[in-house]
């Protein structure tokens, strides 16, 4: 088993209400959402609930500079993990719903991407609303949220918070199937 699995699965068994997910993203699944959410090697990404680092590091595999990745991660010993693995990134620990609380001034506006596995669906209309007004805030002149997850359908109420929402792509984790939704300003 891979060190970050074993992580994984650690953090899973000591606080399973915080870990997002049964399993940590494939490569595979990881590489599909990189390609996705990577436009060009300029991009400045920002991931929230970073988790083990699936997706940094497929963002990373697919030419993404380290200095233009953000993490953010709840898990303190996930973050200290990610600090090691992307000495180049910055990996801040804290609650990712609030993204622009954690993140120096003189990153904001810079940002070109958010990707995000938070179990967004299942939260309030309110809460998904002051999610993604806070992590648009962050970015420069084109907002784009890549948000995924399991369901088949839009895990945001994109009509109520007036976003365009374009499925990008289908893939599997283990078993588990991932939808990946791209969410902008409509």
């Amino acid at each position: 088993m891979r060190p970050e699995t074993r992580l994984f699965f650690r953090r899973w068994l000591a606080n399973p209400g915080q870990v997002a997910s049964l399993y940590p993203s494939s490569d595979k699944l990881s590489d599909l959402i990189a390609s996705k959410v990577l436009r060009s090697e300029e991009d400045f990404v920002l991931e929230v609930g970073a988790g083990t680092g699936s997706i940094g590091r497929a963002l990373v595999r697919a030419g993404l500079a380290q200095n233009r990745l953000v993490m953010i991660e709840l898990d303190e010993p996930m973050c200290a993990a990610l600090r090691e693995e992307f000495p180049e990134s910055l990996v801040v620990a804290g609650d990712a719903l609030r993204p622009s609380a954690l993140i120096p001034q003189e990153l904001k506006g810079r940002v070109t991407t958010c990707v995000s596995g938070l179990p967004i669906l299942h939260y309030k209309l309110d809460r998904q609303r002051a999610f993604v007004e806070d992590v648009f805030s962050l970015m420069d002149a084109s907002p784009r949220l890549v948000q995924y997850g399991n369901m088949p359908r839009p895990p945001i109420a994109h009509r109520p918070l007036n976003l365009s929402v374009r499925r990008l792509g289908f893939g599997w984790s283990g078993v588990v199937p991932h939808f990946i939704w791209e969410f902008s300003p409509a």
